[in-house]
């Protein structure tokens, strides 16, 4: 199903004898043309071969409307967020490396992040998961107490506070190219001669349901990178999925 002119292929390189089936779905979610070719076509358009690879895991909402997986911050970082001066808002960008005295601990992102459950916002389509995790986003800067938003699309999210924020609205969740309890450094400065690492990270998941034209979130989970398979549990089997990225022409469905 393309709404766009990404075609992914998860998990296998292209099989030139298999028929694939290409349906492109209209902007107003019609089914709008249906083109079967074989993979040997595919392959053609193909310029790398490169598979994208990324670790997975699944949600399963609990009956709690918002949990705080992880009491305290990791050994490494609550030497950091113990420091917190008590700041309520920020003159600086979320996108702005962390600081000393300016980065709270994880349970008072918990605490301040806990009353978006059951709000909702416009939902900008089925296949928009990034424009809704965008929408999300704002609210969580607004939230933490930054004075505008902003999105430089490198990880974690709110770099500042060492958050990353993620929205379900189904139960797999991407997880990128390292593993959120990996022990590897973070691409941040050192603070007080600490190096932190993925495993600091805090991750903020949200899950939500689609009622009709709007998002409503209901379900909050917080967590360090160092608990989160803790609560959500890894893909087994290939343990890192991997995707094929083929960019279909213009003139695909004409042909």
């Amino acid at each position: 199903m393309q709404k766009s002119s990404n075609l992914q292929i998860w998990n296998e390189d292209l099989a030139p004898n298999r028929r694939y089936a290409i349906i492109k779905v209209s902007q107003d979610d019609k089914i709008a043309k249906v083109r079967v070719v074989t993979g040997g076509t595919l392959a053609l358009l193909d310029t790398t071969g490169t598979l994208t690879r990324k670790y997975q895991a699944r949600i399963a909402p609990a009956d709690a409307d918002a949990e705080l997986v992880a009491n305290t911050d990791t050994d490494n970082l609550d030497r950091l967020t113990s420091q917190y001066d008590g700041s309520s808002s920020f003159t600086v960008s979320p996108t702005a490396h962390p600081s000393i005295g300016l980065l709270m601990p994880i349970r008072t992102i918990y605490d301040k992040l806990s009353p978006l459950v059951g709000s909702a916002f416009l939902d900008a389509g089925f296949d928009q998961e990034r424009n809704r995790g965008g929408e999300l986003h704002r609210r969580v800067c607004a939230t933490l107490g930054y004075p505008f938003h902003e999105d430089d699309g490198t990880f974690p999210d709110i770099r500042h506070q060492l958050v990353e924020v993620k929205l379900q609205t189904s139960p797999t969740i991407d997880l990128g190219l390292v593993t959120p309890d990996s022990a590897e450094p973070l691409d941040t400065p050192r603070l007080a001669g600490i190096q932190v690492r993925h495993q600091d990270v805090r991750y903020v998941v949200f899950y939500g349901e689609r009622d009709g034209a709007r998002v409503r979130l209901t379900n909050l989970y917080v967590s360090t990178g160092e608990a989160f398979f803790k609560r959500f549990q890894q893909f087994g089997g290939l343990v890192v999925n991997a995707k094929l990225q083929i960019p279909l022409p213009r003139l695909f469905f004409e042909d």
